[in-house]
């Protein structure tokens, strides 16, 4: 859809927060980014293409920085707005 008024847009507000978390490849020492890993599972590393388990993060805590950055709205930099 293109914009064909030439108002410009305002800043859109983060709606959703999510916990990007980097875990070391064990045999190349590749950082791989995992989204919010909850339960035991097995990575495939992206650059040696090696498969590893990692350990999972607490869903409790993830819930609480959810709450505590109200989904990521609490987030924004005050100054920008």
């Amino acid at each position: 859809m293109s914009n064909e008024s030439n108002k410009p847009l305002a800043p859109v507000k983060p709606i959703a927060l999510e916990l990007l978390l980097f875990y070391p490849c064990p045999f190349c020492d590749h950082k791989m980014p995992m989204l919010n890993p909850v339960k035991p599972t097995v990575a495939r590393c992206d650059s040696c293409l090696n498969a590893f388990p990692v350990v999972p993060v607490d869903a409790r805590t993830l819930s609480f920085l959810k709450v505590m950055l109200d989904n990521g709205r609490a987030s924004i930099d005050p100054d920008f707005m």
